[in-house]
């Protein structure tokens, strides 16, 4: 029979046998200091319970509101901070920037009932290591405190998927973008497209080559290509050209 025993950071195994017992793999387990910040008791007393039962985690203090964290990390050693993103007075987003910037050393772990991929970026852009939803359960949760103490970043699933879907939607709103163009710029891309000089096109419109020169131009920078090459490509792949 054995059983494992935590003081004051120290882990070790007592193992139990006829004669009495002895003590094996003693090792030293430093104890996360976490910091809870969310406007709601029930949550942060659920919080405190939850955590308060894992080995290598204390939770040294809770806050309502972001100016309550400046306060007591002002004060206090914190290693981990779980921060709410809606909450008085000073909002998560706010105080993560403020944090990141004066307390580098301060892991932030955003723990938020918002799922969508604006919050998410906001929060990891101003510093924050990880990002989980507050359904998430208490193995997943300890696992990500761990993660983001030592020093990587902890996505769940959820939110992963999330920023995959607004990445992918970005894409895909970029290939169909299509800008305004007027008459004679849809003559000269065809044309560029039928690889035309400038001189035959000048010839093809009736227009000058300057005119031409300047239609390409204005194509290029619609379409944000750098030649005509790139821009026939983007032209097949947005449908334009037969």
């Amino acid at each position: 029979m054995w059983e494992d025993f935590v003081f004051n950071g120290f882990c070790t195994q007592i193992v139990y046998h006829s004669g009495g017992f002895w003590l094996k793999n003693f090792i030293f387990r430093s104890m996360i200091r976490v910091f809870i910040a969310d406007d709601h008791q029930v949550l942060l007393d659920g919080l405190h319970t939850l955590l308060g039962s894992v080995e290598d985690l204390e939770v040294v203090g809770t806050a309502h509101n972001g100016r309550e964290v400046l306060d007591f990390v002002k004060r206090e050693l914190v290693d981990v901070i779980l921060l709410d993103i809606n909450m008085p007075v000073l909002n998560g987003i706010e105080t993560c920037k403020i944090l990141s910037k004066e307390y580098p050393d301060i892991k932030i772990l955003a723990l938020s009932m918002y799922e969508k991929a604006s919050f998410i970026q906001q929060m990891l852009k101003n510093g924050a290591l990880g990002y989980i939803l507050k359904n998430t359960g208490q193995e997943e949760l300890v696992d990500a405190i761990r993660t983001v103490h030592a020093g990587d970043q902890y996505l769940s699933k959820v939110v992963s998927d999330t920023l995959m879907q607004s990445l992918i939607g970005k894409s895909a709103a970029s290939r169909q973008y299509i800008p305004e163009m007027t008459r004679r710029e849809k003559e000269v891309l065809a044309l560029i497209a039928k690889e035309l000089t400038t001189q035959e096109i000048s010839d093809e419109l009736h227009i000058s080559l300057n005119t031409v020169e300047t239609h390409r131009k204005n194509l290029l920078s619609k379409f944000g290509v750098r030649n005509s090459v790139g821009l026939i490509k983007v032209a097949l792949e947005r449908g334009l050209l037969e």
